[in-house]
């Protein structure tokens, strides 16, 4: 009985954990730029149990232990475009990420083009609304002059112009990889390169000025996910319950 009090707890733990992805997802439903998250399971090992006598069709008898989480898989659909009234919110249409600059100096990816303006002495970069510093296509951060802001225009291909005189200030850094989900997740809605995605290469994304993506997660979908899974849940509670109790009326026996 002891075996399948394990099974029943390791179904308890991986549902647990596909509420704490949903409510994840439910939670970053207006979070600029976001990507949702679901998860994959798999089965736990199985064995193979000891017969005296191997039956003549010569088919195994196994018993399997449960479920684990096997990976989390991001959706990186497009999200819905919202029109801004801000010159410096940027979006990006297609597969591609704009190159930012962390505390620690490394770069790290985001989808987010909320951007704004940080005056530095005698500098005004380009900055995300947590300060990270946005990056040009040499991984540089983008000093855009103080004189130029209310005449900045971004093309389609990141390039930055300051309209009052035709004068080209930089290019934004955008990219991709060659496997997104090997991607890891950091704080502030960003994404570091791993040996799983690869280098980042040139992406050939559209920026689009004064939209914004929006979050791509499914308010419907995650609601119907996590009825199931707290169904699953309780199913799984159920039949730990059970086992329990099989294991107190075969301890009886025993008396």
């Amino acid at each position: 009985m002891i075996q399948s009090t394990y099974t029943a707890r390791s179904g308890l733990i991986a549902q647990q954990q596909r509420m704490d992805i949903i409510a994840n997802n439910m939670a970053n439903l207006s979070t600029t730029g976001y990507k949702s998250v679901r998860a994959d399971f798999k089965d736990a090992l199985y064995q193979t149990m000891v017969r005296p006598v191997q039956p003549q069709n010569g088919l195994n008898l196994e018993r399997g232990h449960g479920v684990l989480l096997g990976a989390t898989m991001r959706d990186y659909a497009q999200g819905t475009p919202q029109q801004t009234a801000s010159a410096l919110d940027l979006m990006l249409d297609g597969d591609g990420f704009f190159a930012v600059q962390d505390s620690d100096g490394e770069t790290v990816y985001t989808r987010d083009g909320s951007f704004s303006l940080s005056i530095e002495d005698t500098s005004t970069f380009l900055v995300t609304t947590d300060g990270r510093y946005v990056l040009d296509k040499d991984g540089k951060p983008i000093d855009i002059k103080s004189t130029v802001t209310d005449n900045l225009a971004i093309k389609g291909d990141g390039t930055i112009w300051d309209t009052s005189n035709g004068f080209q200030i930089g290019q934004l850094g955008i990219h991709t990889f060659i496997n997104r989900q090997g991607l890891e997740a950091v704080s502030g809605n960003c994404f570091q390169a791993t040996d799983a995605s690869g280098e980042a290469i040139a992406s050939t994304a559209t920026v689009r000025q004064g939209y914004l993506e929006s979050s791509n997660v499914d308010l419907a979908g995650e609601m119907v996910n996590m009825i199931r899974a707290q169904r699953a849940f309780s199913l799984t509670a159920r039949a730990l319950t059970t086992a329990d109790e099989m294991d107190s009326e075969a301890n009886q026996i025993r008396r």
